[in-house]
């Protein structure tokens, strides 16, 4: 067993080293070559933002104007002009020294002196004038400071005939330039070079390299890229050594890891079979328990935070979720039972039901024939809805009618006055409900609200509607609503007060049962007079 996780293991940290290797000089010149061309990116970047720069003083009409002028006649008029272009000059230019020159620049003998012009530049002017609309990049080197510099040419054209009125010279020292390069840290002898098209190094780190053929030495590696402007070429160079140098530190990294590796791996192996074979057996001959029914919990350290203790948990979990469901579910179930029983038990008052006969006997006595016919049709209305046990869903609108019918005998049997208003959607008359939801809590209105005010001041106000996908239903009463010292908890198993509340609580967890708890009676508790509750129903 050991050999077949020793032998595998140094396998793979020998291909580790030599993959390592690969990646390592892959990536390192990888890295060398974006380098490059970041940098490449940089200096065409530089170029073209000192070529927007010159845009401001070639579109300056007051500078056109100025080298529209003919040459000065005199030596006072020449002073008269350096004075008027080196202030336009000075206003117009940008970050780096920039100096402009009249096409005749042989007219301006003080001029050319005082910027220490230089006759070999006349190839610049030249060149910068056959362009249209764009300038020239030359490379100049400055003999007595030693130094590299690089200038951009542009002509300055008159804005009405295009005619070449003068040059406008940007001058930018090699420098200034290097400035903008980027040099990655863990190189430390990486190196840039510019080469102009005669292979002629133009910018270096180094002075002393300036105008020397660019060879790369042996033993370093060498990358190049050509530059927008002008056909010049920048190299990246560095030693091979640098490269591939930290291989044998790898080397030896990678023997450590493997050694390592498998004393750990030895360690590792003794504590599996010590310490997670064992428990895994025992539980799985819980789990064996599990399909017989038998429903216990596994024995195990709390403190015990590896997989095997995570397993257990979540074990122990899925036992205690299991019975706690069955619990709910007997709870539910015998719950549902006794609502049925008590549905079936209150559909009718027998109090109701027998002082109903007794006003239908009183009624007869008096020769009241036309209201004992209404009574007696109302009232078998009301007990056929009511009995017919069959059928536990209904529609709308004969739910409706059966809460109507029950006022309706209200009103009849106890000559009592009181107003019913009643508020329906007529969209929601066929949608399909559960049967003996409104009765109840209009027998509950009539008993704890109208019962109690004075002969013709009672109200009852039912609004039936649809409402984000619900059938809404609003019973409202001005009777004198809850006492301060009674609160109405129709989440209750069983009443807390004689008073009320069985007819609400049976409605409400019958719609619970069926629906969900979203769903069921909510009773406004902000009124500060009356009794208003609002009924929930999916609509199915």
């Amino acid at each position: 067993m050991s050999l077949s996780v020793f032998i595998p293991v140094a396998l793979l940290g020998f291909l580790s080293y030599n993959r390592s290797k690969e990646q390592l000089e892959s990536v390192s010149s990888q890295f060398l070559e974006d380098n490059l061309q970041l940098n490449a990116k940089q200096i065409n970047n530089f170029f073209l933002n000192v070529e927007r720069e010159s845009e401001k003083m070639i579109s300056s009409l007051e500078l056109q104007k100025l080298l529209r002028k003919e040459p000065p006649a005199s030596y006072k008029d020449e002073v008269d002009f350096i004075k008027r272009l080196t202030g336009v000059v000075t206003q117009l230019k940008g970050t780096y020294e920039t100096y402009v020159l009249p096409m005749d620049i042989t007219s301006y003998p003080n001029y050319a002196k005082l910027i220490n012009f230089n006759k070999l530049e006349f190839r610049h002017f030249e060149r910068a004038a056959e362009q249209q609309g764009k300038g020239v990049w030359f490379h100049d080197w400055d003999d007595t400071a030693n130094k590299s510099n690089f200038l951009y040419v542009r002509a300055i054209r008159s804005s009405y005939y295009y005619e070449a009125l003068g040059v406008i010279v940007i001058q930018i020292p090699d420098s200034l330039l290097r400035e903008e390069l980027a040099f990655p840290s863990s190189f430390r002898n990486y190196t840039l070079t510019m080469v102009d098209d005669m292979n002629l190094i133009i910018s270096h780190p180094s002075s002393k390299q300036y105008g020397k053929a660019f060879t790369p030495d042996k033993g370093w590696a060498s990358a190049g890229t050509v530059l927008q402007e002008e056909g010049w070429t920048l190299f990246a160079t560095i030693p091979q050594r640098e490269l591939t140098g930290h291989l044998d530190q790898i080397k030896n990294f990678t023997s450590w890891i493997v050694l390592g590796s498998l004393f750990a791996i030895t360690l590792l192996l003794v504590l599996i079979v010590r310490k997670f074979t064992v428990p895994i057996k025992q539980l799985v001959s819980h789990m064996v328990k599990l399909r017989s029914g038998i429903l216990t919990h596994f024995a195990y350290n709390p403190a015990q935070k590896d997989e095997i203790g995570q397993l257990v948990r979540g074990y122990n979990q899925m036992i205690t979720g299991m019975s706690d469901l069955l619990e709910t579910t007997k709870g539910m179930e015998a719950e549902k039972r006794q609502l049925e029983l008590q549905t079936l038990n209150h559909q009718i008052n027998p109090h109701f039901f027998y002082n109903t006969l007794d006003s239908i006997k009183w009624k007869a006595e008096s020769a009241g024939e036309q209201h004992i016919a209404a009574m007696v049709t109302k009232l078998a209305n009301l007990l056929r809805f009511s009995l017919n046990s069959g059928e536990e869903w209904t529609i709308a609108e004969r739910e409706i009618d059966h809460a109507r019918t029950y006022l309706d005998i209200e009103l009849l049997r106890g000559n009592r006055s009181f107003q019913v208003f009643f508020q329906i959607d007529p969209t929601i008359t066929k949608l399909k409900m559960i049967k003996l939801i409104l009765q109840p809590i209009m027998e509950n209105a009539v008993k704890h609200g109208i019962n109690r005010l004075p002969e013709g001041t009672g109200k009852i106000r039912m609004t039936a509607k649809q409402q984000d996908g619900d059938l809404v239903f609003v019973i409202e009463d001005n009777g004198p609503g809850l006492p301060e010292s009674y609160t109405l908890n129709l989440n209750e198993r069983q009443p807390s007060s004689s008073e009320g509340g069985i007819g609400l609580r049976n409605v409400h967890k019958r719609l619970q049962l069926h629906f969900g708890q979203e769903y069921g009676i909510q009773i406004d508790a902000s009124r500060s007079a009356g009794f208003r509750l609002i009924i929930r129903h999916p609509i199915k």
